[in-house]
């Protein structure tokens, strides 16, 4: 592990101290409620080796390096993103005027109009977006010279609760919830496994498999564990569900494993989650003595991720940029699996939270309007399945995207009325995680009416041509200050070109499936209650595919993305048609019709690119097959699935290349339009001819 590594972690750790003070010979914990002195953990925990000092110094050196750099980056980050929306507000502002002057000429044009209206909705999602950019990452304080074995020892192989039963209860307990529907049944069996393993005393915690899948099998392995075990470690529970009662999917499956449950903390995990054995360790001194805390979360990571992430699986920017920064205010929110929650503070909300079929945002934000916070540790201490087939994917997303709009829907009066405990940034934050869908709507408009623009001749000309000119330069130096900003906030991300690459795709190509979910929540809400775990969709998907030809099943994939195709062949065919009547009719010399066509041209192409991604994943995949999901995984000599957290990232693909061209492509023609319209080139070189 490198210097900068070991830094990181450390302040990671101690984002909120696990000990207020150190004694003699023990830690002396000042307890938030009893205003007395408890001790927390047995002497043997601490190791105060003096000769340790130098190292601890120089790791403060390097905490203190790092810090800077972070600081650094990140005020250059925010003067960026300032710039950008100042260059955004400049561009539009000069625009509102000149249709404002020339007001018949915009009128008959609604088209300008519909592209106006928006380029003002996507300056306010800028401004609101601007939050998770502007607030700095959490910098704590390096740990002190004291080691607590519960931060740092890797296995409790030589600690024996026999010898010392008093001690043993210093450790808070803890239940594992593990809920099941209907997986492939090796599946949970390598989580159950996993989860036994964890490096903390074992008869402190325990894992309870939640199974609402009827799952015989399941039950016939955790009942042969208990027998081998000798010992109550693992509790299977199936509750009988009655027809005609709710009973809220995973979250009544969770609530009913609470219900059999006494720990002070519990935790939720995936039927396909396998935790790192240090899980516990690293995840319990973040919560243990701040009382504030409500849970502690962790990123998700996957062991089956396609090569070059092409769908964005890995959401590297939401965990390791977004999640990190809004820790500062204590609203990383929940992600539904790797996460501890304080037993109390559950039963003060009443359990997870059932009005959305996204139990883990709306058990959150149900916290944080109780004035609780949460703590984010961005260590992969998790590893999982991504989904296994592209409809199993979409489907996905879609139901994140419903569960947004149902607790929207459910809690918008809670969350943003008189009454709510939110902060302003943390209202902010609870508004755009549903609103971020609706830009949906916002990209079919200013796609389809500059498509239109471009295949029909449509005008798109206000004003003389030095209003025109000044209208360029302005729209250039703002696109060239969001490109700018964009390039530097994703380095805080491992595979950052490719990362973000990947996420401007996606932004695009989801468009769609993000439009298909509004509309049906907007006119069937009802039926977004309907709910189909990940699991089965593979599984379904996987029965049908095995019995069709490979070609047949790639036909049966490309209904899905048929949207997509429209659109690549309506781009292509318009960018062809349109240059080749300029060609024609113009010549090389109309730099006003030219330089409208290459600009229409290079935008809606790279839409197009955008558009091929899911077309191109179906057609030549670079994931993995179920029957090969073993062999993805090592494991242990007790058959126990184990994995190397620093090898959890997307592996590098050469099409992002591809992708990494266009933008810059897109940033050279916006600096020739600038130099063009700023100098006298434009008359020079391409006199105007009349029409």
């Amino acid at each position: 592990m490198g210097e900068q590594e070991l830094s990181e972690r450390r302040r990671s750790e101690d984002a909120e101290p696990l000990v207020a003070k150190l004694g003699s010979k023990s830690f002396n914990v000042h307890h938030h409620h009893h205003h007395h002195h408890v001790r927390l953990f047995p002497k043997f925990f601490i190791k105060t080796k003096m000769g340790r000092r130098s190292s601890s110094l120089l790791n403060l050196g390097i905490f203190t390096i790092v810090s800077n750099q972070k600081f650094i980056l990140h005020v250059l980050t925010s003067m960026l993103l300032v710039t950008y929306l100042v260059t955004n507000v400049s561009y539009l502002w000069f625009k509102i005027n000149l249709y404002y002057r020339e007001l018949p000429t915009a009128l008959a044009s609604p088209w300008l109009l519909c592209v106006l209206g928006c380029e003002l909705l996507y300056l306010l999602c800028g401004l609101i977006a601007a939050v998770d950019y502007l607030v700095p990452p959490t910098i704590a304080k390096p740990p002190s010279n004291a080691k607590i074995m519960l931060h740092n020892r890797t296995n409790f192989d030589d600690y024996d609760p026999k010898l010392d039963l008093a001690a043993s209860k210093r450790y808070p307990t803890v239940h594992i919830m593990l809920p099941c529907c209907k997986e492939p049944t090796e599946v949970p069996q390598d989580s159950i496994l996993a989860a036994l393993a964890l490096n903390y005393p074992k008869d402190r915690f325990r894992v309870f498999v939640l199974d609402d899948g009827g799952d015989d099998d399941l039950k016939a392995f955790c009942d042969a564990y208990r027998v081998e075990s000798g010992n109550d470690q693992l509790v299977y529970l199936r509750r009988k569900k009655i027809p005609g009662v709710p009973h809220n999917f995973k979250c009544g499956n969770l609530n009913y494993g609470l219900q059999h449950s006494d720990a002070e903390y519990v935790v939720m995990m995936d039927a396909d989650m396998i935790l790192h054995p240090s899980f516990l360790n690293r995840m319990l001194p973040h919560i243990v003595n701040s009382p504030q805390v409500s849970f502690v979360q962790i990123p998700q990571s996957f062991y089956n991720l396609p090569i070059g992430d092409p769908l964005n699986d890995a959401c590297g920017f939401g965990y390791d940029r977004v999640m990190v920064h809004r820790n500062t205010l204590g609203c990383a929110t929940c992600v539904g699996t790797g996460v501890i929650f304080r037993r109390k503070h559950l039963d003060d909300i009443g359990g997870f939270q059932p009005q959305s079929i996204t139990e883990d945002t709306m058990t959150a934000y149900t916290l944080f309007n109780r004035g609780y916070r949460s703590a984010y540790v961005n260590e992969k201490l998790q590893v999982g399945l991504v989904p296994w087939s592209f409809e199993a994917f979409v489907k996905q997303r879609q139901r994140w995207g419903q569960g947004a709009l149902q607790q929207f829907a459910a809690t918008w009066r809670k969350m943003l009325g008189p009454s709510s405990k939110l902060n302003i940034l943390q209202k902010f934050c609870y508004f755009w995680h549903t609103g971020f869908y609706y830009m949906s709507i916002l990209n079919i408009i200013l796609v389809l009416s500059l498509w239109s623009a471009l295949a029909f001749r449509l005008n798109l000309v206000v004003g003389n041509d030095e209003d025109n000119r000044n209208l360029l330069s302005y729209l250039a130096v703002y696109l060239l200050a969001w490109r700018m900003f964009w390039y530097l906030i994703w380095i805080e991300v491992p595979q950052a070109i490719q990362s973000r690459n990947r996420d401007e795709s996606m932004f695009w190509w989801m468009t769609p499936f993000f439009f298909q979910m509004i509309v049906d929540a907007t006119f069937n809400f009802k039926k977004t209650f309907n709910f189909i775990p990940t699991s089965n969709v593979d599984r379904n998907a996987a029965a049908g595919k095995a019995r069709r030809h490979p070609w047949m099943k790639k036909y049966n994939d490309l209904k899905h993305v048929r949207v997509h195709i429209i659109f690549i062949i309506m781009a292509v065919s318009a960018v062809v048609v349109r240059s080749y009547i300029t060609l024609t009719r113009y010549g090389l010399y109309d730099c006003r019709e030219g330089l409208l066509v290459i600009g229409l041209s290079v935008f809606i192409l790279s839409v197009a690119l955008h558009m091929s991604v899911p077309v191109l994943h179906i057609l030549w995949p670079t994931g993995y097959k179920q029957e090969q999901r073993r062999s993805l995984l090592k494991y242990d000599a007790d058959g126990v699935p184990i994995f190397d957290p620093a090898k959890t990232g997307p592996k590098w693909h050469n099409s992002i290349i591809l992708f990494e061209l266009i933008s810059y492509i897109n940033v050279a023609f916006w600096i020739f339009i600038y130099w063009a319209v700023r100098t006298d080139a434009y008359s020079r070189f391409c006199p105007h001819r009349p029409h």
